[in-house]
């Protein structure tokens, strides 16, 4: 399944095969996948170097080698990239292979799902000056750090980190649109961070599942 219906439990981003019957996910595949396994997979992917993943690759090759496979017809999306200041790759690197991933996104309109450790204001430039969604996949931030992206239209996911004070607070003051849920890689099913968002919330479930499919289906229309 490439596009959610108003039904779907959206999984923006998740490194595990759908796991319910109405379950929409976005799976995250690196680079070190092949293209032939890529294509055959029957539901919706992303794809980009992570930064813990970074080498030696040139900006030529990361470039060549990620429009391979951003073309492909089940790739929605760009990522999981970013920045990343817990790891010893130093940020003018990560930021370089950034921006080059950036520009794929750019060229083919493909939102980006981004990996950010410490680096949400790096973040900031990328989003003034593009139309592309930026979507912070398990954002851990603070109300104010949250405030400050979405003035920029950028789009917050929320996994497991549901359960803390600090996200249920921050979902508490988000607009409609402007996030999404997921579970990246917990042991725990999407419907039941359906069912945390809308205690958090105070709505019902099939509430979200319409709001965040009008918000994907904007973004990824």
């Amino acid at each position: 399944m490439l596009f959610p219906s108003p039904n779907s439990y959206i999984n923006i981003h998740s490194h595990r095969k759908p796991a319910l019957p109405n379950e929409f996910v976005i799976r995250n595949a690196y680079l070190s996948n092949s293209i032939s396994r890529i294509v055959q997979l029957p539901y919706a992917i992303s794809v980009g170097l992570h930064p813990w993943h970074i080498k030696q690759q040139t900006p030529k090759e990361l470039s060549e080698l990620l429009l391979e496979y951003a073309t492909l017809r089940n790739v929605l999306a760009i990522g999981e990239i970013g920045i990343d200041k817990a790891i010893e790759t130093p940020v003018a690197i990560q930021l370089k292979l950034f921006e080059v991933q950036y520009q794929v996104a750019r060229a083919l309109q493909k939102p980006v799902l981004l990996h950010t450790v410490k680096a949400y204001n790096e973040m900031i430039p990328f989003l003034k000056k593009t139309k592309v969604p930026f979507i912070f996949h398990g954002f851990s931030g603070n109300v104010q750090q949250a405030k400050e992206l979405i003035k920029h239209g950028a789009i917050l996911s929320f996994g497991k980190n549901l359960w803390s004070d600090k996200s249920k607070e921050v979902l508490l003051i988000l607009p409609k649109h402007s996030f999404f849920l997921e579970t990246d890689n917990a042991a725990i099913t999407i419907d039941k961070i359906y069912a945390q968002a809308a205690s958090i919330l105070q709505v019902e479930t099939d509430e979200i599942k319409s709001d965040l499919f009008n918000t994907f289906a904007q973004l990824f229309r």
